[in-house]
């Protein structure tokens, strides 16, 4: 098979079945490393036996159909052969395996980007380089990063508190707590998440026998595929508006090397799930409002009530969907009435049972409101409900950026309090979208370097982020690539998605609250924004011709070049990428 046939073969594949394709690399993954690199056991010969095989199938390619003779190609083989011998000795005796793995991938990622004809395919493999290296990124992040690790709300397996609890109990029982769920913190979740892992870690169990704590682990493999859904829905979303170029690959660099993302693939709560389902059905709401299909607004509905299956909060993308059901059924009431009528009912049937079952089954039984949130103590560390949310919102001293990342109270020896929380919401998302809630004075003691970079990654964070805002700002008013219709969906949910946010700090004064993590949709919003802009950039503007006979005397006004802005956003993006690339390495490097 020549290459641009092969090139071909492997492209339609991950275009045709993305998700399946993602899922499949993850069941390859997961006998071989149970997402942790102190359980990672005949990876190292499985992947010497696949590299054997694919260079034997490259050197009798070479020397069947380009006529290399057999004495060049043992000189290429045996030279080869024992240089991988000399890596794999040096990979067992190293003690920073996981690193070698976050490397060798990505160069693994590389090389099959130069073998293929990039020429014919230059869009797609493009865009399959950004994400592949983003996914070794993740990858490496799971296997050096623990259940208990960097984790929010997950408790213990083997106590009562906490998602590993709830997981546990599924696993042991087989049905929902027959106890009031607000007697056990995190028990109030609709279990959807919890659910699907409970019987992920019985079909290791049963299949692959590793042992508990393996089965425990494995869990991170599932996040780990949910970050990949969400980075192919994410290059779905930019593709629908065909957005191409610089217009696709910065928005798409940004994404993947988002620290969040990367902080999601290891987070086995029920986040990255629920925001998997949000982004599915941003996708296929503007799928549907161009195409108005019985399939496209079935899917919508599924992600939907499926979204609200995992977690109440993926709610907040109901409201815009309203807004373009209502908008797409006033400009069509003449000519599509019926059908749109039957497609409303179809959703409705599908949509509301899936998402309200568990809120109602919890109402019904114990009583517990639609919108119980679980309450914290006004004596906890994080509490700041004696700042004014006034003062909160509107303090931007230089005091706040001291830290440059996300700082709590503290409590000393005798348990008394000391220091203060982070309290401003926005300074809050800039710093934890990046840094997380972990990051503290010790983080890198070994690897102080670091700590030069962390305030240059925070003001790429800043720069790229305002960026994005401007241009939302910009091109919800002006033409772009979308459509009104999109436009307006697009800028509602992310408006929607603040408002809420700033409701939830204000209604729940803990420093906990303004975790990113709640709003992280925002991320691909701002990249599309970005995109858009690019797109515009790259769209030269026909000029009117003068009138007949009249000189055209106009001088043109002085603008900065496109060329310069589109640089400057892709060189912040590649920074940005490299900068969450070295933090995250180093952050991991020792675990």
């Amino acid at each position: 098979m020549s290459r641009s046939k092969c090139t071909e073969t492997v492209v339609r594949a991950f275009a045709a079945h993305p998700y399946l394709t993602a899922f499949a690399l993850i069941m390859l993954l997961t006998p071989t490393t149970f997402a942790h690199i102190k359980f990672v056991s005949n990876a190292a010969w499985i992947s010497t036996i696949m590299l054997i095989g694919a260079a034997a199938a490259g050197l009798k390619y070479l020397h069947e159909k380009r006529g290399l003779k057999k004495a060049y190609t043992a000189m290429i083989g045996v030279p080869a052969a024992s240089f991988y011998v000399a890596l794999l000795a040096l990979y067992q005796r190293s003690e920073h395996q996981t690193v070698w793995h976050l490397f060798g991938g990505s160069a693994a990622v590389v090389t099959l980007y130069f073998l293929a004809d990039r020429k014919k395919y230059k869009m797609q493999l493009n865009s399959l380089l950004i994400t592949g290296l983003g996914f070794c990124l993740k990858f490496y992040y799971v296997l050096a990063t623990s259940i208990y690790t960097r984790q929010n709300d997950v408790g213990s397996f083997d106590k009562t508190d906490g998602h590993t609890s709830y997981m546990q109990y599924l696993y042991d029982n087989l049905s929902l707590p027959n106890f009031d769920p607000r007697t056990r913190w995190q028990y109030c979740h609709p279990p959807l998440h919890h659910f699907i892992s409970a019987v992920w870690m019985w079909i290791n169990r049963v299949l692959l026998s590793p042992g508990e704590n393996p089965c425990r682990e494995s869990i991170q493999m599932l996040s780990l595929f949910y970050s990949c859904c969400i980075m192919i829905t994410a290059y779905r979303i930019l593709r629908h508006f065909k957005l191409k170029g610089a217009a696709l690959y910065i928005p798409l660099i940004i994404i993947n090397f988002h620290p969040a993302f990367v902080l999601l693939s290891g987070s086995i709560n029920n986040d990255v799930l629920s925001i998997t389902f949000i982004m599915s059905a941003v996708l296929y709401t503007l799928k549907w409002s161009e195409s108005r299909s019985m399939r496209d607004i079935i899917k919508l509905a599924l992600c939907i009530g499926l979204g609200m299956m995992t977690k109440i909060s993926a709610a907040l993308i109901a409201p815009p969907v309203a807004v373009v059901f209502l908008i797409v059924f006033i400009r069509n009431i003449k000519n599509e009435l019926i059908p749109l009528l039957e497609q409303f009912v179809c959703f409705g049937l599908i949509c509301v049972p899936l998402g309200m079952w568990f809120p109602l089954y919890q109402l019904l039984r114990w009583g517990i409101p639609l919108t119980y949130v679980h309450q914290m103590s006004v004596y906890s560390f994080q509490y700041i409900g004696d700042i004014p949310f006034a003062e909160r919102i509107t303090d931007f001293s230089l005091s706040q950026l001291t830290p440059i990342y996300e700082h709590w109270r503290r409590a000393d020896e005798y348990g008394v309090y000391y220091g203060d929380s982070e309290h401003n919401p926005l300074i809050a998302l800039l710093k934890n979208s990046i840094f997380g809630e972990s990051f503290g004075d010790g983080t890198f003691a070994e690897y102080s370097f670091v700590y030069y970079i962390l305030p240059v990654f925070f003001g790429l964070n800043v720069f790229i982020a305002a960026a994005a805002f401007l241009c939302g700002v910009f091109f919800t008013v002006n033409k772009c690539s979308a459509t009104r219709t999109a436009k307006g969906f697009i800028a509602c949910f992310y408006l929607f998605m603040m408002i809420s946010f700033y409701k939830t700090a204000a209604d729940y004064p803990f420093t906990c609250t303004m975790n990113y993590r709640y709003i992280t949709p925002t991320a691909v919003i701002g990249a599309l924004y970005l995109g858009f802009a690019l797109n515009a950039l790259g769209t030269p503007r026909k000029r009117k011709p003068p009138a007949e006979g009249v000189i055209d005397s106009t001088v043109p006004r002085v603008k900065l070049p496109a060329k310069v802005i589109s640089i400057i956003l892709g060189a912040a993006a590649a920074c940005f990428a490299v900068c969450s690339v070295t933090v995250y390495m180093f952050l991991c490097i020792d675990s």
